[in-house]
């Protein structure tokens, strides 16, 4: 059965965004600079939520292209080169351009005389958790992370399409949690340098419990106004308890449970998650952007003109490089995708 786009998810994937938003906005704007006080990590919560939601999409999107083997393969690859990278590519010409970076211990960016050629490279390719020259803009760390993860999905999913049970994911789970766990007592030991460069493992059991949402299937049960209370509350559980194994274990709770609930129908809350969700991608990367404008060059203005100015940036920029980045750039990586896939699959004798 190929499904159809989700209101559930898209709720997902606003209230991620926005964990991470109001995280950044509360320790930049409203804790006193210098202070030891901020919010519990919730922001990182919310990239856990990308990374389960982002794994059971993409598990979406491979089932819809009807697609096996290396075509599948190539058609994703090439999709998520498209969609991941120009805007990524754009903050870190931006951040570079105007002498930015996230150092000196400021919750987010900050100037500097000039930024180091070498993360600018890493953070241009985003690997710079392999390299380990640091990120630029601070939200960038998850982003190699999921295209480092986006190597094993069509793998995962061929995989998991072959399988009737979801038993062997949920041992798959098991083992990557022992792994985490070894990593990071390597990393609590030091003296294991190479461990620092492999931080992809401590995040695939937040990634595998989307396959297994995907697994499952849909057996709703659990009536739809309790979704949003739900995603809240483990939440909450994250901020009291904030460690890896905590992460871990809400993120398989939430893959379990997203085929249980029933599709959302408010109308306001359809709508407003839909959009919220759309422009998720160019809120996480501007945000940081539009949060120094207000701290460091306007610091001296009132609130009465930062306040308005703040909220204005943060909706109509993540808009304006929706349409003119990220749709135009979809388009065309799913135009070549689908180009490329056609020809890989066309016998040899047809192709001109």
């Amino acid at each position: 059965m190929i499904r159809k786009p989700s209101a559930n998810l898209d709720l997902l994937r606003a209230v991620a965004v926005l964990l991470v938003l109001t995280q950044h906005l509360f320790n930049r704007l409203v804790v006193p600079r210098n202070s030891a006080s901020s919010l519990p990590p919730i922001g990182t919560f919310g990239v856990f939520l990308f990374f389960v939601h982002t794994c059971l999409v993409l598990m979406y999107s491979m089932e819809r292209s009807r697609l096996d083997g290396v075509p599948l393969t190539l058609n994703f690859y090439v999709r998520r080169i498209f969609r991941i990278y120009p805007l990524s590519i754009l903050a870190v010409l931006t951040a570079v351009a105007l002498h930015l970076d996230s150092v000196n211990g400021v919750p987010g960016l900050s100037h500097v005389e000039a930024v180091n050629s070498g993360r600018i490279v890493s953070n241009l390719l985003l690997v710079q958790n392999l390299i380990r020259p640091g990120s630029i803009i601070n939200v960038l760390w998850s982003l190699p992370l999921e295209v480092q993860m986006y190597v094993f999905l069509p793998i995962l999913f061929l995989w998991a399409r072959s399988k009737r049970s979801a038993a062997p994911l949920g041992i798959l789970w098991l083992v990557s949690v022992a792994i985490a766990a070894l990593h990071a007592r390597l990393l609590a030991m030091g003296g294991f340098h190479f461990a620092g460069r492999l931080s992809l493992l401590q995040y695939v059991p937040c990634f595998l419990p989307g396959i297994m949402a995907f697994m499952r299937g849909q057996a709703a049960r659990i009536r739809s106004f309790l979704w949003l209370p739900f995603i809240l509350l483990l939440t909450l559980a994250y901020a009291i308890a904030p460690s890896g194994p905590t992460g871990w274990m809400l993120c398989l709770l939430l893959g379990l449970a997203i085929p249980y609930f029933e599709e959302i129908q408010t109308g306001w809350l359809r709508w407003t998650a839909h959009k919220i969700a759309t422009y998720s991608y160019g809120i996480y990367l501007s945000h940081q952007f539009c949060i120094w404008l207000v701290a460091d060059p306007l610091s001296s203005c009132t609130w009465w003109i930062k306040g308005p100015l703040l909220a204005i940036l943060l909706i109509a920029i993540p808009i304006g490089l929706y349409y003119a980045i990220e749709k135009p750039m979809i388009t065309v990586g799913a135009d070549l995708a689908e180009r490329l896939s056609v020809r890989r699959v066309m016998p040899a004798g047809v192709q001109s």
